[in-house]
């Protein structure tokens, strides 16, 4: 079995592990070997999510009220329920 690989993190600048069995996935998968430590990752990741705060919003459809995690300024179109269900189906 090959042994665990020592990186150093392009954003922080900690040493990581890569366990054998990680390793392993990553040449199955042929995938690169992860460059930053799974803190970074990790936070790359929830960087890319919605905040935690609903706006009041209305159905770019019909025009009721709703909550959405996106402010009126995105530039996503939001559907109700029913209108989303109606657009899907």
């Amino acid at each position: 079995m090959k042994d665990s690989v020592t990186k150093k993190c392009q954003g922080c600048k900690k040493e990581f592990l890569i366990i054998p069995q990680e390793q392993s996935f990553y040449e199955k998968k042929k995938l690169p070997t992860p460059s930053n430590c799974h803190e970074c990752r990790r936070n790359r990741r929830k960087s890319l999510r919605n905040e935690r705060k609903l706006y009041q919003r209305k159905c770019d459809k019909c025009d009721k009220d709703l909550e959405s995690t996106y402010p009126k300024n995105s530039p996503y179109i939001i559907y109700c329920e029913e209108c989303y269900y109606n657009e899907v189906n």
